[in-house]
């Protein structure tokens, strides 16, 4: 069965790649969620932050076996298009369970207005993880995974606390 991650956009790379990264180690899970399908959210402010993580997040992707990961875009033309940013999550979640995917929705990147509307629509429309990847200290926001201590980061997974 394949796996799919649902994501918005951040300005920073390591937002949207980490905790990727995370849920490929199987940092703080019972199991390793690699994704085949990958959605993130574009929006004008992002500048080329997405299209970097892009590449690491296909590189990454290949290195945990994936041959050919499938990276999908959603657009939005401001980043207070609530309801585009809803219709993204939907959409992605519901494209995904069509395709008889897992759905892991990432609540780590952008305003917390769009993580609200993330973790809204992950509960609303059944996916199997809602994850959030939490950083002990300020410090390592500007880390890529491998260079942060396993001690000072977590993955959490929403669905099993919730």
């Amino acid at each position: 069965m394949d796996n799919a991650w649902v994501s918005s956009g951040s300005t920073t790379v390591e937002a949207m790649v980490n905790p990727i990264a995370a849920a490929c180690a199987g940092d703080g899970l019972d199991m390793a969620f690699v994704p085949d399908t990958v959605y993130f959210l574009d929006n004008p402010g992002l500048g080329d932050a997405l299209s970097d993580t892009k590449v690491l997040t296909r590189t990454l992707l290949e290195q945990y076996g994936v041959e050919s990961p499938t990276i999908k875009t959603g657009h939005i033309d401001h980043e207070t298009d609530f309801q585009g940013i809803a219709s993204h999550f939907q959409r992605a979640i519901t494209d995904a369970q069509d395709a008889s995917a897992n759905v892991a929705v990432d609540v780590t990147p952008g305003r917390k207005f769009i993580s609200v509307i993330a973790f809204n629509a992950g509960m609303r429309y059944d996916a199997d993880h809602i994850f959030y990847f939490y950083l002990e200290s300020s410090e390592y926001f500007s880390k890529i995974y491998p260079e942060i201590p396993r001690t000072a980061a977590r993955l959490y997974d929403f669905t099993e606390i919730l």
